[in-house]
């Protein structure tokens, strides 16, 4: 006959194979089952063939599974979805620190965020080197915005956006998470019923190397629990709110007007900057040249001073009968 405490331990095993046994049913990408080090609860071949025992008996009884495990996402009507929506315009503007001002002003009507803001503030234009999809073509900008506007609202936005100018440019895209969500759903309903389960066999447990077992258990159920429910909240959250890019632009100037032309002004200015280029020329050669000439006048002076010296004292000038 077992001893009262082998008969705990056997049983304390049991419910701890229970609660796996349901736990990988319900959620077979968590981690590896636990199992007792030998500071812990064993078991023995008897305790064994009970535990399995117990497992198809209970796999019959199992409770139902929780609500939305096991659903189509495709089935969802299309007003309980959840899709997250990108939409990316470029816009031609008068000015492109009003249309800021503007832009600002919609978000803010619409119960939107402003993320990001770039404009640039002198002659140099904005490349959006991050730029992707059709908006990936490097075209100089006056400045952009990312902003976040409910996913209802999302039309009405961009509607009032274009009204702010020439729409260039527009690329949009949807992302439908619904299965996502439902798969993670059902995941963290069977894993918080783990936890319940876990809980009361802790509340159960009548010594210390039980009670060390089950909060081993718990908390790395708890930690499963917390980080489903950080990705569902992220996929909910990226739904309600669609991501809006709007890239901001002024009209280029013009250079010529529009048309046939004679040609006349063309080689007008085209002369004068070959002057201006010839004299520049000029001017540089003349520069270059100018301290060489210096310095041959110098040699040049020293040489015809030495030279009339000479002969100024040669013998003919000195009044020498010649023999």
């Amino acid at each position: 006959m077992r001893s009262p405490r082998r008969a705990r331990l056997t049983m304390i095993g049991l419910l701890l194979a229970l609660v796996l046994a349901f736990g990988m049913s319900g959620c077979g990408s968590i981690t590896e089952p636990f199992t007792a080090n030998d500071e812990g609860v064993g078991y023995d071949d008897s305790s064994q063939r009970s535990l399995e025992a117990a497992d198809e008996s209970y796999v019959e009884a199992e409770e139902p599974m929780a609500p939305g495990s096991g659903v189509d996402a495709s089935t969802i009507a299309a007003q309980d979805r959840l899709v997250i929506r990108n939409v990316a315009m470029r816009v031609e503007v008068e000015v492109v620190d009003d249309a800021v001002s503007d832009v600002r002003t919609l978000v803010t009507a619409a119960g939107g965020t402003v993320t990001a803001l770039h404009v640039s503030t002198d002659d140099e234009p904005v490349y959006r080197y991050d730029a992707v999809d059709a908006l990936s073509d490097g075209t100089p900008l006056g400045g952009y915005m990312t902003v976040r506007v409910p996913s209802e609202k999302l039309e009405e936005f961009t509607d009032a956006i274009s009204s702010l100018g020439e729409v260039l440019m527009v690329s949009a895209s949807e992302s439908d998470v619904t299965q996502e969500h439902v798969d993670l759903t059902a995941r963290l309903a069977n894993l918080q019923a783990q936890e319940a389960r876990l809980r009361e066999f802790f509340d159960a447990a009548t010594n210390v190397e039980e009670m060390l077992a089950i909060e081993a258990e718990l908390s790395r159920v708890r930690g499963d629990i917390e980080s489903m429910q950080a990705q569902i909240a992220y996929l909910e959250r990226q739904a309600a709110m669609a991501t809006v890019t709007i890239e901001l632009t002024e009209p280029r100037p013009v250079v010529r007007p529009a048309g046939e032309s004679w040609g006349f002004v063309d080689a007008l200015t085209t002369s004068i900057r070959a002057f201006v280029v010839t004299v520049n020329a000029i001017i540089i050669f003349v520069g270059a040249l100018l301290p060489v000439a210096i310095i041959g006048l110098l040699i040049f002076l020293i040489v015809r001073a030495l030279v009339r010296r000479r002969r100024a004292t040669s013998p003919s000038d000195t009044g020498e009968p010649l023999q």
